[in-house]
């Protein structure tokens, strides 16, 4: 009788922690409304139906009812696709996953003196610096332009110069090495970004949702430079602050609401 209850109190609180979480997981994304409205067609439609087909003898009524949890199932993942895939991504990029930083150090002082004089010149610029997940796609883009040299300062601000042909694309690193510029990124699909926010940004942030890279991007108009992770865009970073994120590849705890704008 004992191991009865304590196989329940432990069913209890793992069905709990799941539940938890997903709300959690949830409730700051484009899917809160959505699981409301779910929740809302469970309880009201399901539920309702299967009580009132037992009540009233409705046995076709009960029979479409009793099956029809599977397919809000089937509709919770078609629905919430993004999010599961989001949720994959941040798994897979976790640092207990991960351990080891995208580029030396080295190479992160040459990235961040560049990401300084493009602010300081009032360049805009979009660098992706490749994680775990490969980003080769990229280059096969009508507008890439294979470079593969080392990461240098000079370089990298005469790639974004506003004579150069290149310079409204991204730049794509890999390691100590620029693999390619003037790449093409997928845009952001989330419908809860500010529209304030521009197209460097909303390419920073769709990179970076499918996949562990880190997207630098610096503003032309406010020469600003904005950091994005995960789907997640903390804007203004200090140079010290760019420096830990691309050495040490844990997720930013004060990154601001991609909604607020940049």
């Amino acid at each position: 009788m004992n191991m009865d209850w304590l196989r329940t109190a432990i069913e209890i609180l793992i069905l709990s922690m799941v539940i938890y979480a997903c709300i959690r997981f949830l409730q700051e994304t484009r899917g809160s409304g959505v699981l409301k409205g779910f929740i809302f067609v469970v309880v009201v439609f399901l539920v309702g139906g299967i009580s009132l087909a037992k009540a009233l003898d409705l046995q076709r009524i009960q029979w479409i009812a009793d099956r029809g949890m599977a397919f809000v199932v089937i509709g919770l993942l078609v629905v919430f696709q993004p999010e599961l895939r989001q949720a994959l991504v941040s798994l897979g990029d976790s640092e207990f996953l991960l351990g080891l930083s995208r580029v030396s150090k080295g190479a992160t002082e040459e990235l961040v003196t560049a990401v300084d004089r493009l602010a300081k010149r009032g360049l805009g610029a979009i660098i992706v610096v490749e994680g775990g997940d490969g980003l080769g796609g990229l280059i096969e883009g009508p507008a890439a332009v294979r470079v593969d040299a080392a990461v240098g300062p000079a370089l990298i601000v005469s790639i974004f110069s506003k004579d150069s042909p290149l310079h409204d694309g991204a730049l794509l690193l890999r390691g100590e090495r620029i693999v390619a510029a003037g790449c093409m990124l997928p845009l952001s699909e989330n419908a809860t970004l500010a529209r304030t926010l521009g197209t460097r940004h909303r390419a920073a942030l769709g990179v970076t949702e499918d996949s562990d890279a880190i997207a630098i991007v610096v503003s032309e108009e406010t020469q600003r430079i904005s950091v994005a992770r995960r789907g997640k865009l903390e804007t203004g970073v200090s140079l010290e602050r760019l420096r830990e994120v691309l050495l040490l590849p844990v997720p930013p705890e004060d990154a601001t609401d991609v909604t607020e704008g940049a």
